[in-house]
């Protein structure tokens, strides 16, 4: 008995050693891919669904990622702010090593938004996290920059692509 215990204990170390946590802290430039035509929703809403946004970062550590984004805004009809009552969406953002990881957003208000990592590929098959993204500054054409911080916990051993 006393055996089966040891050598759970000791797989239970091994792995939670191995996890690697990366802290993400970059800048990005967050451009439009498509026009937006609001839709009118029959209760004094309305909403978009289907844009596509681009943000070219680079790290504190000077490493670049490719973020991919797509999702959905809705908004009251009336309002004359450029921004929106609730977004959500999904990124697939790749490193410079082409592993891409995955991530849910959600965005209540204008300004910020909240974002979880879902799993990815090579380096961040299984991976975790969380953080937050800041429109640092904002243009009428859309485009934007934004600060990019939180957490990524990598499982697989090494943090290094598979």
């Amino acid at each position: 008995m006393w055996n089966l215990v040891l050598i759970l204990v000791a797989l239970f170390a091994t792995s939670a050693a191995c996890a690697q946590v990366v802290d993400v802290d970059s800048k990005g430039q967050y451009v439009p891919l498509n026009e937006i035509d609001w839709l009118d929703l029959g209760n004094g809403g309305e909403a978009y669904s289907g844009y596509r946004r681009h943000i070219a970062a680079i790290g504190k550590d000077g490493r670049a990622e490719s973020h991919w984004c797509y999702g959905t805004n809705i908004r009251k009809i009336e309002s004359d702010q450029p921004g929106f009552e609730f977004a959500a969406g999904y990124c697939t953002i790749f490193d410079e090593e082409g592993d891409a990881y995955w991530t849910w957003f959600q965005v209540d208000g204008l300004g910020s938004f909240v974002w979880t990592v879902m799993g990815g590929t090579g380096k961040y098959k299984e991976a975790k996290g969380s953080g937050v993204s800041t429109a640092e500054s904002t243009m009428p054409d859309g485009t934007a920059v934004f600060v990019i911080k939180g957490t990524i916990e990598l499982s697989n051993n090494r943090g290094e692509s598979e």
